[in-house]
């Protein structure tokens, strides 16, 4: 069973002190969000959760909420439970410093903007805000099993293979020091010392 949040209005993050998310929906629609610890982590290297969503929050239209979660958490929280979707991955209590580490990635696709912050002071960002699926090239574009218009994984999948359409056009449009759009190097890595972050949804 997914443990559930919801909220129809904005909170007040500072109220929060735990590890965790602040989790934004800056869109016009109603959204449930699934948040996935990963099956195993290694050096680099980790292994996706695509099917066992360890909570959910459902958030109205411009409300947000804080989401707890346990400081082993290393995973990611995205749109619903389809691919393609944009990835905000995170881990809460990295090895190294026990700070917070978290970055936006499209290499599962793109079903919209997100960005990602620190939550301490440091003022870091990752991730965008722009639409960059509107006027996307269509080859590009993967209507998903929803009906959503997303943009194709560049890394591809079971669905698919790499569509490099949307590699190139992600990169022109976002490009890959704000967001993984291919390979694992390149993007800035967001830190919070106080292990909670700051996810936005546009």
């Amino acid at each position: 069973m997914v443990e559930h949040v919801s909220a129809s209005a904005p909170h007040k993050p500072e109220a929060h002190h735990g590890p965790g998310i602040d989790l934004h929906n800056k869109s016009n629609k109603d959204c449930t969000y699934y948040f996935y610890d990963n099956y195993w982590n290694g050096n680099g290297t980790a292994g996706a959760n695509f099917d066992h969503p360890l909570k959910s929050a459902h958030l109205k239209p411009h409300a947000s909420t804080f989401v707890d979660l346990p400081k082993t958490f290393k995973g990611r929280v995205q749109r619903g439970t389809l691919i393609p979707a944009t990835w905000a991955e995170f881990q809460l209590d990295a090895s190294n410093d026990h700070a917070a580490h978290g970055d936006i990635s499209l290499e599962q696709g793109c079903d919209g903007a997100c960005t990602i912050a620190s939550t301490d002071g440091s003022k870091r960002v990752g991730g965008f805000e722009k639409d960059i699926i509107t006027h996307a090239p269509e080859k590009a574009v993967q209507h998903r099993k929803d009906g959503v218009k997303c943009l194709a994984s560049t890394m591809g999948n079971w669905i698919a293979g790499p569509n490099e359409a949307a590699a190139e056009w992600e990169m022109k449009q976002v490009g890959q020091r704000k967001a993984y759009i291919k390979g694992g190097t390149g993007t800035d890595d967001v830190a919070s010392k106080n292990q909670r972050m700051e996810v936005v949804f546009f």
